[in-house]
């Protein structure tokens, strides 16, 4: 009988070990996950992709005060209130322009200007832009991501004035983000500007998120019908720092200088900017851990 005994008791106790480990098996199967979301260790939030074109976080915002980076991802918006004062010969001229950004499909933006300026006590109206911008492809797939832009000035007692960019944009070194625009602009009557401009910019993270500093400059070369062979070269450069004190606000202040003898002694450029979303995604795509929800009481 004891080997009959012992048969049973090993046969009982190998059955009780299957029953245990298959329902320890469907109890992971059907346990939901939970994911614990997080940003990974090195990994700035600003830098995160977003929207549809895969996109870091920092470019949905005007990063810098002259320089513009691709478009903003379809189903968003932001509202800019730029003031410009420009200090020459003794006298300030204060110029301001109130924008809506309107990130459409496809890796297109329409933007909407209003402008008006304030000279020697007397405020005017100068008349209202309207820009559109285009993406060569999603971002990081092209180097340095190049986009076309297209702006058309209806100006109120002034000619009309078209303009045409290249935008470009990087991040480089990790927190080193980076901006040049390439543009011509023609005036359509009057003295018949010709402008040739450059701006570049390049800023450091230094607080994730909420901080960057860094420095920009802008380089114009202009000419007149009659005098082409005589052009004016301004060229401005100084320091510039954008803060976030929310997460959809943010204002980039840059103090330029002037270097050259045709430039003005100093512009201040001030962007204060809110953002929101109509519709499609905007949030980073954070880096998270993914387990069992019976893990965590083990």
């Amino acid at each position: 009988m004891r080997p009959n005994l012992i048969k049973i008791t090993v046969t009982a106790a190998a059955s009780f070990f299957g029953l245990t480990t298959h329902l320890r098996a469907q109890e992971v199967a059907t346990v939901p996950e939970v994911e614990i979301t997080g940003t990974a260790p090195g990994v700035l939030r600003q830098e995160l992709q977003v929207g549809q074109y895969g996109q870091p976080e920092w470019t949905t915002e005007r990063a810098f005060s002259n320089s513009r980076v691709y478009v903003r991802p379809a189903g968003t918006l932001e509202f800019n209130q730029f003031w410009t004062p420009e200090f020459a010969e003794g006298h300030v001229t204060h110029s301001f322009r109130e924008e809506v950004e309107i990130g459409l499909p496809y890796r297109f933006q329409l933007d909407l200007y209003q402008n008006w300026g304030i000279e020697r006590g007397d405020a005017f109206y100068k008349g209202s832009s309207v820009e559109l911008r285009y993406a060569l492809a999603n971002w990081g797939k092209i180097p340095l991501n190049p986009t076309l832009y297209g702006e058309w000035s209806f100006n109120d007692n002034a000619p009309d004035v078209w303009e045409l960019k290249l935008l470009l944009g990087q991040t480089f070194a990790h927190r080193w983000n980076w901006a040049a625009n390439l543009t011509y602009e023609h005036e359509n009557g009057g003295p018949r500007e010709r402008l040739f401009e450059m701006s570049s910019a390049l800023t450091y993270a230094l607080i994730d998120q909420t901080l960057n500093v860094g420095i920009e400059a802008l380089f114009e070369h202009a000419t007149e019908a009659g005098s082409r062979s005589d052009p004016t070269y301004e060229f401005l450069i100084g320091p510039s720092v954008k803060l976030r004190p929310t997460r959809n606000t943010f204002v980039t202040v840059s103090p330029q200088f002037g270097v050259t003898h045709d430039s003005p002694d100093a512009k201040v450029f001030v962007i204060a900017g809110f953002n929101f979303s109509f519709g499609g995604p905007r949030a980073p795509r954070e880096e998270g851990i993914r387990a069992p929800a019976s893990m965590f009481g083990r």
